[in-house]
This record gives structure tokens, sequence and C-alpha cells, in this order.
């Protein structure tokens, strides 16, 4: 009896132990996120990787390849940013080391840093970001405990280009999201109709190709959308004479997006100074001093200005 109750608690020790195995695995595996995926939108032969004998390159034909993006996972996006959006591709890389061939698998290690970019067609609006408001997403990586790489089967018709943390150091940037609590990062971009075929060639880098691609990002945790900051931006600027010289004590008004006025003086060099302005609004500027005439300035503030010059209309002095 007792041989009987021991072996049913064993058993249902060692059932607890592989339940709590395969949720803790199940968890940490669900903790990497996929936030971002794109494709081609024409199915080109947009990527090209270019044997020099002595070095390789790979990257994306003239003026990048058009895609298809999407954010995934991502919360409190703007709808602007929800959906797949029209954006380019471009890749830079090059590479010192041969490729390797391990059985059948063929491995082009990429041995310097890499820089992948994706750039929205065109700006989201103001206030949805911060930057040029276009960068989707950057990524910049290299080596650490190893090469990124670009592998294959060998004279097959696709390859992959994969890198991720720790093995490598990888770095995303973006306009939009932010990463700053991202312990671990990775992409992983597939390439079908690699032509002529995945193998090596001069040098015993790969030889030349050409292929489409599609790829995936993520990283643990997701990302979160980060839109500018609602205050804080600054203006900053020089009311000059004609010839460049400061004006000091000239009258520059600001006029704000609710209608409110703010106006001060230029200082002894002819600078001025507005600060606490919300980013992604339009503003009015207008200067006023003796002698002189100048044309009010209409400024979409969307970051930091600090170069706005005012100089008087050439007939305006009187």
């Amino acid at each position: 009896m007792n041989k009987t109750i021991k072996a049913f608690r064993f058993m249902s020790l060692l059932a607890s132990v592989c339940f709590l195995v395969l949720v803790f695995g199940q968890t940490a595996i669900a903790q990497v996120v996929t936030f971002a995926q794109f494709l081609e939108r024409n199915g080109t032969q947009d990527y090209v990787f270019t044997n020099n004998t002595t070095s390789g390159t790979f990257s994306t034909v003239p003026g990048g390849s058009p895609i298809f993006f999407v954010y995934q996972n991502v919360s409190g996006l703007p709808a602007e940013l929800q959906g797949f959006q029209n954006a380019h591709l471009l890749v830079t890389t090059t590479t010192s080391t041969p490729a390797t061939l391990s059985g059948s698998n063929l491995t082009q290690p990429l041995d310097a840093v890499s820089t992948i970019q994706i750039i929205r067609d065109m700006p989201a609006s103001p206030g949805t970001g911060g930057g040029s408001r276009t960068n989707l997403v950057t990524a910049t990586f290299s080596s650490a405990a190893g090469d990124p790489n670009l592998s294959g089967s060998n004279g097959g018709n696709s390859a992959t280009l994969s890198a991720a943390t720790p093995s490598n150091n990888v770095v995303f940037t973006s306009d939009f999201l932010g990463f700053g609590l991202t312990t671990q990062r990775d992409l992983a971009l597939s390439f079908s109709s690699v032509l002529t075929s995945f193998t090596s060639g001069a040098g015993g880098f790969l030889e030349s190709f050409t292929a489409a691609g599609t790829g995936t990002y993520s990283s643990n945790p997701a990302p979160g959308y980060f839109p500018p900051t609602t205050a804080g931006v600054s203006v900053r600027g020089m009311v000059t004479n004609l010839f460049g010289s400061a004006i000091p004590r000239a009258v520059v008004m600001m006029v704000e997006p609710n209608g409110n006025r703010r106006q001060l003086v230029t200082n002894h060099f002819g600078y001025f100074s507005f600060a606490d302005l919300t980013a992604g609004e339009t503003y009015i500027f207008e200067v006023r001093a003796k002698g002189h005439v100048f044309t009010p300035q209409v400024v979409n503030v969307d970051e930091n200005i600090g170069d706005l010059i005012f100089r008087p209309d050439f007939f305006g002095k009187f």
C-alpha cells in the first residue's frame, strides 16, 4: 500500500513539473512578439548580392524595394498607422568573410555593420510621430557572439537573412515606436526566386544573385507607440537687417493655434526664443522693428526649430 501511495505521489509530482515546464516554456516563447511584417508590392527581384571576388555586398535595387508594411501587436497606434502602409525598404551591408558549407547548408556571414531601413512613402500627419514621420522601423545589426548571415540550401532558389540578440547586436529605431524596454530584438527576411541559384562563387563568397523578399520583426516585449510630446518644443531665431546684422529690441509676436498671442523682444544680438509650444501645430510669427517691414511667417512646428530668420522686405524700409 505504501509503495502504491509513494508511486502515486511521484507520478503526481512528475506531472506537475512537466506542466510547469510546459507552461513556462510557452510563456517564454510567447514573450517574443512579432511587431511588424512586410511583403513586396511587385514581387520583383529587388534584392541583390554582388560577388566582388575579395568581398561581397548585399543591397536593394536603386531607390529601394517597394513594399507593403504593417505594424502588429502594437497598442495605441493612430488609425493612420494601422493596416498596410506603402513604403520602401533599403538594405546596405558588405562582407569580407567567405561563405561556409556545412552538409547541404551554405552560409554567408555578414561581418560588417548592416542597416535595413523601412521608410514610409509619405510622411504621416503632424503629431503622429517624431523626426520626419517616415521611419517606420530601421534595423542596425552587427556581429557579437556570431555573425548575422545569409543562409540556404546549396544550389537552391531560396534563402534567409537573420539577426537576433544576444548572438548579434541588433538595434531598432522608429519615428513612431519606442524600443527602450526591449531585451530581445530579432529580424528575419526570407528570399525566394534566387537567380541564378544560391551557391558559392569567386573568392568563396556567394555567387552574385537577385531575389524577391519578405520579412518579420519581433522583440521582447513588443515596442510601444510613442507619439511626440504635446508640449515642450521650442522655436528660436534671429531678426536682422538687410545686411544680416542683428536688430536688438525688435518685437516678435507669435500667434498660437487658438488665437492667443505671445510677444517678446530680441536681445542685444537679435535673438529670440519661444518655449513650450505644442508639437504638430501651426504658428504665425510677426516682427516689428522701427524702420523695417517684415513679412509674417507661417511655421509648422513638428520639432524644435533653432534657425528661424527674419530679414526685412527689400522695399520695406521707410
